[in-house]
């Protein structure tokens, strides 16, 4: 009986490696697929990859996809700072490159019949269709980051570790030497850099001087650059008042800032733009949804639904709604939308 091959998007980490194992046991011929990005750590990164392919016993290929990553996901981040968004890269990466071009790889080039991946996410087949649904450790979760990826990519995608606890994963790869030992929370591009000195770096233009206003639009202060900030902070502002004030606001285009009291930062209804729809999705139906990974499920009802937009009114006022971030609707669990909130 000829086995199933099952490609692996590999990065030397737990969750990865753990993914591999798995396959393995599960009696898929499995095989691990990286990507360069060019990084200054590639000549160090590959090589720390190959060994712990040869310690696994699968065949290890890398793929160059520099060009194609620094236009999808890096333009599209700095070009997100400039006109006042606080982008998602991780997402994009997962819908521009993840499980676009290096799926397609893994399909196309690799004889594939599955691609893989260490993502704590799972799926589910309803009337014929598949869905993205929550893993078995809830806690680690990361559906939301993958709402926008083309539904059809994943009748060919498997979850291995879906139904395992973060302990049963590192319990797992305890004793291989795996490249990426840390549970990284940071952007993969910064390497290292703090968010402020990437983009100085990339647009030191924008930082400069700018006036910071209150809720009516008077100026009460001045601040070193709108781009240094996020809707909902309230450190850093570079303006001391007696109550605490919050950034409501950012126009990097015009270099200004808007503060005002906590509850300003609370809304009502949100607007997600350039929507991924999984299934159809009704005006008046009432999902959940998540407008950032660290929080609840919100209870919303749906009440305008375009080609490629979704608005919907939120049960509960929600804090700090951000444009860029992640919009993401939810049934009983399963992903049946999302986009970028505008």
């Amino acid at each position: 009986m000829i086995k199933q091959r099952a490609v692996v998007g590999f990065s030397g980490g737990k969750d990865s490696t753990a993914a591999a194992i798995d396959l393995h046991k599960q009696g898929y011929d499995v095989q691990l697929l990286t990507m360069l990005l060019g990084f200054g750590d590639d000549g160090v990164r590959i090589p720390e990859l190959q060994r712990l392919a040869r310690e696994l016993g699968f065949p290890l290929t890398v793929v160059d996809l520099q060009d194609r990553f620094r236009e999808k996901v890096v333009q599209h981040f700095l070009s997100e700072y400039a006109n006042s968004r606080t982008p998602n890269p991780c997402a994009v990466c997962n819908y521009e490159i993840k499980f676009n071009l290096l799926l397609r790889h893994a399909l196309d080039e690799m004889g594939a019949d599955y691609f893989a991946t260490g993502h704590y996410a799972d799926r589910i087949s309803i009337a014929g269709k598949w869905f993205l649904t929550e893993p078995e450790d809830r806690k680690k979760s990361q559906i939301y980051f993958l709402g926008m990826i083309d539904p059809n990519s994943l009748e060919h995608v498997l979850f291995p570790i879906a139904r395992y606890r973060i302990d049963e994963v590192r319990e797992m790869v305890k004793e291989l030497p795996l490249v990426n030992k840390d549970e990284s929370q940071d952007v993969c591009f910064l390497q290292g850099r703090t968010l402020v000195a990437y983009l100085e770096e990339h647009m030191p233009e924008k930082f400069r001087e700018g006036d910071i206003l209150d809720s009516s639009g008077k100026k009460i202060g001045t601040h070193p650059g709108a781009i240094y900030f996020t809707v909902g902070q309230r450190r850093g502002t570079f303006f001391a008042a007696g109550a605490k004030l919050y950034v409501l606001d950012k126009d990097v285009r015009r270099n200004t800032i808007t503060l005002g009291e906590n509850h300003l930062l609370d809304s009502d209804t949100v607007k997600v733009e350039r929507v991924v729809f999984w299934r159809p999705v009704a005006e008046g139906e009432v999902l959940d949804a998540k407008v950032r990974y660290v929080s609840n499920y919100s209870k919303v009802d749906i009440i305008s639904v375009t080609g490629d937009s979704i608005t919907a009114r939120f049960a509960t006022q929600v804090r700090a709604v951000t444009p860029g971030q992640l919009g993401v609707f939810y049934d009983d669990g399963a992903i049946v939308a999302a986009g970028v909130i505008a």
